[in-house]
């Protein structure tokens, strides 16, 4: 799953020249997400938890829905400490992306959604300019 997500952000960078206005950000959202769609055609997930992956846009953000196989039983322990570890990894490689991509000062920003295999949410946060200011 974490390297899936890493080479979809890559398609943020190769996804068309520079623009200025919000329309245009959420256009470059749209074509980015359409490019990780691609790469998770080509290269879908085999880490063994995660079933499927997609990206769509929001307004300026991509977002990288992952659909996990997680047992049943899982406690709210268990899935804090998941989330925590998710997050730690996620949160600076996306900034470290971001940062170099001039949509970023723009306003384009990362939302990562983590679901059951029954639909619930085991997880969503947004990696932004706040996200990121820190590291």
């Amino acid at each position: 799953m974490k390297k899936a997500w890493v080479a979809a952000v890559l398609f943020i960078s190769a996804a068309g020249p520079v623009y200025s206005n919000d329309a245009q950000v959420e256009e470059y959202a749209r074509m980015a997400a359409a490019g990780a769609n691609e790469f998770f055609k080509k290269s879908p997930p085999s880490d063994g938890v995660t079933v499927s992956s997609r990206a769509y846009s929001a307004g300026k953000a991509v977002v990288y829905e992952n659909v996990l196989a997680i047992r049943s039983n899982v406690t709210d322990a268990e899935l804090a400490i998941w989330r925590s570890a998710t997050r730690s990894e996620v949160v600076p490689a996306a900034c470290s992306m971001l940062k170099r991509d001039p949509f970023f000062k723009k306003g384009l920003y990362f939302r990562y959604i983590y679901l059951s295999r029954r639909g619930e949410v085991l997880d969503d946060f947004v990696v932004n300019r706040p996200a990121c200011s820190g590291l």
